[in-house]
């Protein structure tokens, strides 16, 4: 055929060779191709068989294995996705974003990794604030118990308020209340008994007034000036046998004179009569305490 046209024909067959190796290496990538493409679908979706050995199962029919692994991926991602959608309601119904599970989904469609991932450390932080929270309500209670003695241990009390240790602090706070009102009026009785015995110059509601949360201070003070009082009333008994004894009682004439005329010069805002019944028996005190008064005046003058 090509007797004396050689040339055309090893033309012809350049071409054709040219085209071949080009299809062949055009087919070779597509190959290529296709290979990583099964490589990939068998690591989203985990057939049960590795990518080579299901490539040596379809060689030849790469594209029916590409197609039957794109609809097993399907199906994967179907459920994987309603999974995540699960996932997000629950961290929702956990966390209280502000927005509701399927707001959140709308948003965040194709992103659901996204919107879990922020769910979760949102949550991560709302633990650790509740955890600092329950610590501080379990030392509140463990104080509250100490002050009341309720009876039972801080450790029992929280086994049986567990979940509800707002409503234990409130019934142990209502328990403190009660017994500090309970102790103050104590303390109150106690100082006016005290005051009545030892007359330190004002009245027991000016001194609890005066004392308002430091009455445990105004207490120590008032029993110390009734073991001073105490101590001299009983030196000064011993003073008073002994002149009872040489029938002397010419001082207490003159303390009593003493007494007027102070009176009459410092006006304490009781009579002298007043002052010697408060005083009676400890009329050297009485005496003291208007010389001083006495002296503060005039230095005021």
């Amino acid at each position: 055929m090509y007797d004396g046209k050689e040339d055309d024909l090893i033309k012809n067959l350049t071409k054709m060779k040219a085209k071949q190796e080009k299809a062949a290496v055009k087919e070779a990538e597509l190959k290529a191709a296709k290979r990583e493409r099964v490589s990939a679908l068998v690591d989203e979706t985990m057939p049960g068989k590795s990518a080579e050995d299901l490539l040596a199962m379809y060689d030849g029919k790469e594209d029916q294995l590409i197609k039957n692994l794109e609809k097993m991926n399907s199906k994967k991602l179907v459920k994987d996705k309603a999974n995540k959608q699960q996932s997000v309601r629950q961290l929702v119904d956990e966390t209280n974003p502000g927005k509701s599970a399927e707001e959140l989904l709308a948003m965040y469609d194709g992103k659901e990794d996204d919107l879990i991932k922020n769910l979760t450390k949102m949550k991560d932080k709302q633990t650790d604030k509740e955890d600092e929270a329950k610590a501080a309500k379990r030392a509140s209670i463990t104080a509250l118990v100490a002050e009341t003695s309720p009876g039972k241990s801080a450790e029992e009390l929280l086994a049986a308020y567990d979940g509800r240790e707002d409503e234990l602090i409130k019934n142990l706070t209502k328990m403190k209340t009660k017994q500090g009102a309970k102790i103050k009026k104590q303390k109150h009785a106690e100082i006016t008994s005290l005051v009545e015995v030892t007359n330190p110059g004002k009245t027991a509601e000016e001194l609890i007034a005066a004392y308002n949360g430091k009455e445990d201070e105004l207490i120590k003070n008032l029993t110390k000036m009734k073991s001073k009082q105490e101590l001299k009333a009983s030196g000064k008994k011993s003073v008073t046998i002994a002149t009872d004894a040489t029938g002397n009682d010419s001082d207490k004439d003159a303390t009593r004179r003493m007494v007027v005329a102070l009176v009459a010069e410092t006006n304490p805002g009781k009579s002298a009569d007043d002052l010697l019944k408060a005083y009676e028996g400890r009329e050297e005190d009485l005496v003291t305490h208007l010389k001083k008064l006495k002296k503060s005046k005039r230095n005021v003058a």
